[in-house]
């Protein structure tokens, strides 16, 4: 856990600049949804700007989510996606910080898991395979069914090209 508590030095993320007008445009043309849940609302309109590729907007939305949202059922998967967002926007060391910051405040939260093996994705890109391995080993520790289950072709994938103790 201590080493996993060092995981999120680094430089902040570069200021946005001003968008299009057609990238403005792409982004007003995504519903946001109205279900009732109002919360879930927030959070499905960052996935799809996430999905779309507008990791800017995504960005913003899922914050404001998780941060006017913090006991809502989706905000495990609020500042996992945050964490996507960053590091599908070539951004790792913002990015490890959410992952981080996901699985240290709910380790049962329905994204902890991932968030761990997405934290170990944005050390290695960052070409720290030190951490990379200590949250791969911390994943398979915390969570051996997923390991062994529902994110094992995930868990291969990270491990490969690192040489992590067994």
């Amino acid at each position: 856990q201590a080493n996993l508590n060092a995981m999120t030095g680094g430089a902040s993320a570069k200021p946005a600049s001003s968008p299009s007008a057609s990238r403005l445009a792409a982004v007003r043309a995504i519903e946001k949804p109205q279900t009732g849940d109002p919360g879930d609302d927030e959070y499905s309109y960052g996935f799809r700007l996430w999905d779309a590729k507008f990791y800017p907007e995504a960005r913003q939305q899922l914050k404001m989510f998780v941060e006017k949202y913090p006991r809502h059922s989706r905000t495990s998967f609020g500042r996992n996606l945050l964490g996507r967002a960053f590091l599908d926007d070539g951004q790792p060391t913002e990015a490890a910080k959410w992952f981080l910051e996901n699985y240290q405040t709910d380790k049962r939260g329905a994204r902890a898991p991932d968030s761990l093996l997405f934290l170990a994705e944005s050390m290695k890109k960052l070409k720290d395979d030190k951490r990379a391995c200590i949250a791969l080993a911390e994943f398979s520790e915390t969570y051996a069914a997923e390991a062994a289950g529902r994110l094992k072709s995930d868990y291969n994938d990270t491990r490969r090209g690192l040489s992590c103790p067994s």
